[in-house]
């Protein structure tokens, strides 16, 4: 029946038949012991006696074979499942409630509407729709939807728009990523950079084989059946921004101080080990260049559709910003984790406290209690310091930035490996 329920099947009327106890029309005939009716008039019935859900934790939430399950087990029992989760939502609620008040700014009913439906339209589907399809995936009634995930979206939307400018830069830069050239590329992928220089040279021997190489190495599973074809071109510019950028520049532009035009980037060119992230670098030959479009950059109603685009994203990534402000700012004692953080400090700076774990150990003794989230944190940060270069592990404020990147056609040199 929740399942129903969730997924919208079930309309007002029969909802309240299910809260309010109301049987339905056909249910609603006489049986034994029940009160006589007097010329064929149904006699008034009994007032309902409405029950709310139980509020104190020593309350009897089920009572099963006449063992109860009190509110406080259950609540016990939801925190250990899902508590860190929430409580990640809590305080991120919290913090944004404290910005918002700090700075006058309110968020209306309306505005929250109008986030479901942005956000909807977002999903490429109708709002009831979108609504339904959270509940059913997500298990998100359309309340926590809108207190949780539209509420602090009005609200940081709020607190980062008066930092948003799009500049004649952002313009021309959109321009040139929307309607200029397009490459074609092929790419391998590989999860470090030592593979990376063996892929470059086995590359550097054979560019024909370019496609067998993609098929046998790259990690893209997307692209290495099709001998690493990319199914969209890279426009200048795109994100991530270091990769366009570096195979732009070494397979379209060249060195801009070599004006031998034979030695300009051609089809078929391969580009030096591009790093993605920590554990991605790759490789792309190109294929072809696309020309770009001729459109009229002076188009008022372009300009307007471009720097409306060029503002949605921006804002965005201001709002992230934002809030990772505000966490940084922030003074937090997470007890259920055991951390405390201090205004200023990253996630990763903050203190882990054991006293609540101590507290409850003392207390049963004669219990064995399984390690805490705080205990398994401590051990993590421990073993951060004492293996500083583990996998997962962000590279530490001050430490060597990663290896230059070989230009094209440049051997990659075995100092560029990492320490």
């Amino acid at each position: 029946m929740g399942e129903l329920i969730r997924a919208g099947r079930l309309g007002v009327p029969a909802i309240a038949v299910l809260i309010l106890g109301l049987a339905p029309a056909g249910a609603m005939q006489s049986k034994p012991g029940a009160p006589a009716q007097e010329n064929g008039a149904a006699q008034p019935l009994p007032p309902l006696a409405l029950r709310a859900v139980p509020a104190n934790p020593s309350d009897p939430i089920a009572v099963v074979n006449g063992e109860v399950i009190s509110r406080q087990r259950l609540a016990d029992e939801c925190v250990a499942r899902h508590g860190l989760e929430v409580l990640d939502t809590l305080i991120m609620r919290s913090l944004i409630d404290q910005a918002i008040k700090t700075r006058g700014i309110s968020v209306t009913a309306a505005e929250i509407d109008s986030e479901i439906d942005r956000d909807a339209a977002r999903a490429g589907i109708d709002r009831e729709n979108f609504l339904r399809a959270l509940a059913r995936e997500r298990n998100l009634s359309p309340r926590q939807y809108a207190e949780y995930i539209a509420f602090p979206g009005v609200a940081l939307r709020k607190l980062a728009e008066p930092s948003v400018q799009v500049t004649e830069e952002d313009l021309e830069r959109a321009f040139e990523a929307y309607f200029g050239p397009k490459l074609v590329v092929r790419m391998i992928m590989v999860d470090s950079l030592a593979k990376a220089k063996d892929v470059w040279n086995q590359v550097k021997a054979n560019p024909g084989g370019f496609a067998t190489i993609a098929r046998n190495l790259s990690l893209d599973k997307d692209s290495a059946p099709l001998g690493g074809l990319l199914s969209q071109p890279i426009s200048r510019y795109s994100e991530p921004l270091q990769v366009s950028d570096a195979a732009f520049a070494q397979l379209v532009d060249g060195d801009p101080d070599d004006k031998d035009p034979s030695h300009k980037p051609k089809d078929g060119d391969f580009t030096g080990p591009i790093q993605v992230n920590e554990t991605a670098w790759v490789i792309f030959q190109r294929e072809r260049l696309e020309p770009g479009q001729d459109v009229d950059r002076q188009d008022p109603k372009l300009i307007e559709q471009m720097t409306a685009s060029i503002f949605e994203a921006k804002l965005q990534e201001r709002m992230k910003t934002v809030m990772e402000d505000l966490f940084l700012q922030a003074a937090v004692e997470n007890h259920l984790t055991g951390q405390i953080k201090l205004s200023g400090q990253e996630q990763s700076q903050a203190a882990v406290k054991d006293e609540e774990v101590n507290r409850v150990r003392m207390s049963k003794p004669e219990q064995e209690i399984p390690p805490s989230r705080a205990e398994e944190k401590l051990r993590a940060i421990q073993q951060a310091q004492d293996d500083p270069a583990g996998t997962g592990i962000e590279r530490p404020v001050g430490a060597p930035e990663p290896p230059k990147l070989p230009s094209r056609g440049e051997q990659p040199k075995e100092s560029d490996s990492p320490k």
